[in-house]
C-alpha cells in the first residue's frame, strides 16, 4: 500500500510540473519574433513576447507587427515591394507567418494593405478583423490560396454598407479593449481656402537608398488587386494606455465631419500611428492628417504610409509640412517620425510601457 502511494504521489508531482512548465515554440517562432519585435523582447524558449509592452515594428507603408500585452497581431499585411529575400524591407511574407499571429486587423481592403491577409490567414489561423466587405474579400483570396473550401475566421467589427461614424467596441483579445470606427478613405478635394496653400510637401528620393536598395525580380511578381471595403480605425486599450492606428486619413471635411465627434468621443490617445500620405495632398497637403491627430489629440504620433509612391527616404521630406499643419491647429503631439528604409523593423522606437504614469493624463500635450 505505501508503495502505491508513493508511485501516485510521484506521478501527480511529474503531472504538475510537466503541465506548469512553458511549452518550447517553434525555433522559426522565437527567430522571426525575436528579428521583428527585438531579441531582448522575446523569451528565447518560449517565443512570447513580453506582455508589460506595448511594441510596434514598421514593416512598410501602413502596416504594423504589433506585440500588445503580448499578443502578436499584424495591422494590415502588405509588404512594400514584396521582395523574396530581405532587401528594401527587411522582412518577407515567409517571416511574417512565421511571427504566428492570433489576429490580422484589415484598416482597408487595397493590394497595398491587405493583399496577403488570406494567405496568412490560412497559414497560420489567424483571425481577421475589419468590416463584412474585408472579410468577404479574405475569404476570397483563402480560397485563391489554399483551394475551394477552404475557411478562414473573420470577425466583422463594422457591418456591410454601415455609414463613417459606425463603432463598435470588443475584447478580441484577453486584457485588451478594442474600438473600431468607421472613417474615409483618402480622397482629393478642392483646395481648402481655410489652410495655407504655401504649406506644400515636395518629397526628394535619397539616390544612396535607391543604390543600395534596388528593386529584385520579386518585387514585379505580384498583381496589384482588392477593393477599399471601407475603411477601419481602431483603438487598442491596455490599462490607461490607448493605441489608435488607421491606414489611410480622409476629408473628413467635406465628406464627413461627424466622425470627428466621434474620435473625440472615444477614450483618450496615448500613441497614434497613422497614414499621412493621401490623394488630398496635391491640393491640401498634409490637412487631413494634422485633423485627424487635432480629434484624438495623441501624446505621440507616429506617421505611416509616406514611404509608398514617394519613397527612398523621402518620408523626412513630410516632418517638416506636417508640423506646420498641426500647428495650425494647435496640436503638439511628440512626433516619432519614421524614415524609409532606415527605419523598417525597429522596434526599439516604438514600444511602450502601459504602466508609466505619464500616460493616465486626460490629453497630450496640446490640441487646438
Amino acid at each position: 500500500m505505501r508503495r502505491l502511494v508513493f508511485v501516485v504521489l510521484t506521478a501527480l508531482l511529474v503531472l504538475s510540473v510537466v503541465s506548469v512548465a512553458p511549452a518550447t515554440a517553434n525555433s522559426y517562432v522565437v527567430s522571426a519574433r525575436q528579428h521583428v519585435f527585438g531579441a531582448e523582447n522575446v523569451d528565447p524558449r518560449t517565443g512570447e513576447v513580453r506582455s508589460d509592452r506595448v511594441i510596434l515594428s514598421w514593416v512598410s507603408v501602413a502596416t504594423l507587427a504589433a506585440s500588445i500585452r503580448g499578443h502578436v497581431v499584424l495591422l494590415d499585411t502588405y509588404i512594400h515591394k514584396r521582395e523574396d529575400q530581405p532587401n528594401y524591407v527587411p522582412t518577407t511574407l515567409d517571416e511574417l507567418v512565421a511571427l504566428d499571429p492570433s489576429h490580422v486587423f484589415i484598416g482597408h481592403g487595397h493590394f497595398d494593405h491587405a493583399d496577403t491577409a488570406g494567405e496568412i490567414a490560412v497559414r497560420t489561423g489567424a483571425t481577421v478583423v475589419g468590416t463584412a466587405e474585408h472579410c468577404a474579400q479574405t475569404r476570397g483570396h483563402a480560397e485563391a490560396y489554399g483551394g475551394p473550401g477552404t475557411s478562414i475566421d473573420c470577425r466583422s467589427v463594422i457591418p456591410a454598407g454601415a455609414a463613417p461614424g459606425y463603432r463598435t467596441d470588443k475584447r478580441l483579445m484577453p486584457g485588451v479593449d478594442v474600438s473600431a470606427i468607421k472613417h474615409v478613405h483618402s480622397a482629393a478635394e478642392p483646395p481648402d481656402p481655410d489652410r495655407d496653400v504655401t504649406n506644400v510637401v515636395l518629397p526628394v528620393p535619397d539616390a544612396g537608398s535607391v543604390l543600395l536598395h534596388p528593386p529584385g525580380p520579386g518585387a514585379f511578381a505580384h498583381s496589384p488587386e482588392g477593393d477599399e471595403g471601407g475603411s477601419v480605425l481602431y483603438q487598442f486599450r491596455v490599462r490607461d494606455f490607448a493605441l489608435t492606428w488607421h491606414d489611410s486619413s480622409g476629408p473628413l471635411k467635406e465628406q464627413a465631419p461627424e466622425v470627428f465627434d466621434r474620435l473625440r468621443a472615444l477614450p483618450p490617445t496615448d500613441v497614434q500611428a497613422g497614414a499621412v500620405l493621401g490623394f488630398n495632398q496635391l491640393t491640401n497637403g498634409l490637412r487631413d492628417p494634422a485633423m485627424y491627430v487635432d480629434a484624438l489629440c495623441p501624446q505621440v504620433f507616429i506617421p505611416l504610409h509616406h514611404d509608398f509612391v514617394t519613397e527612398y527616404g523621402s518620408a523626412d521630406d513630410y516632418e517638416a509640412p506636417m508640423r506646420r499643419e498641426l500647428e495650425f491647429y494647435g496640436a503638439s503631439p511628440r512626433l516619432r517620425w519614421l524614415v524609409d528604409p532606415h527605419d523598417y523593423l525597429r522596434p526599439e522606437l516604438m514600444t511602450f510601457d502601459p504602466n508609466v504614469r505619464a500616460w493616465r493624463e486626460p490629453s497630450g500635450p496640446g490640441c487646438g
